[in-house]
């Protein structure tokens, strides 16, 4: 039985790898719309745990919980949407609020992109840990945190 998964486990393999490349030849409008909806995702975790922190809604820990794990889960994937030719001003044609200074500053960028990983990651981690209310509060502060600083210097208004 085992050498008749083999052709299919390959195949598998095979199309695996290929998807990083597939992505970068995705059209710009592709892109921008990968990523759009991936941010979009991340907003709809982080909203209600922002919510709770804030006292506008009351806090529910399994929800937190959840929804703390889905942002980790997440939080890697609208990057790669961010491709050449997917900026203001690249002429796509997609109306985007990813500005140029981007492809100007890609280095900081990414260390951006890497400081909200790590701090949804940290958030996640608190919530296993069984965290007191009031830190996850303040790491909910530290990932939002991670969103303004990266759209201050590199999202339009």
């Amino acid at each position: 039985m085992t050498v008749t998964f083999r052709p299919l486990l390959a195949l598998g393999l095979s199309a695996a790898l290929a998807l990083p490349l597939a992505a970068q030849a995705a059209e710009p409008e592709d892109a921008i719309h990968y990523r759009q909806s991936a941010l979009s995702v991340m907003g709809w975790q982080m909203g209600p745990m922002g919510a709770m922190a804030q006292g506008d809604i009351e806090y529910d820990a399994d929800e937190f919980a959840t929804r703390a794990n889905n942002l980790a889960a997440v939080a890697h994937l609208p990057w790669e949407g961010f491709t050449e030719g997917t900026l203001q001003g690249d002429d796509h044609g997609v109306e985007t609020d990813a500005l140029a200074d981007i492809g100007d500053d890609w280095e900081g960028f990414e260390e951006r992109q890497e400081t909200f990983k790590q701090e949804a990651a940290t958030l996640a981690q608190m919530v296993d840990d069984g965290e007191e209310f009031s830190a996850l509060r303040r790491q909910v502060g530290a990932v939002g945190k991670s969103c303004k600083g990266c759209h201050d210097d590199f999202r339009a208004e």
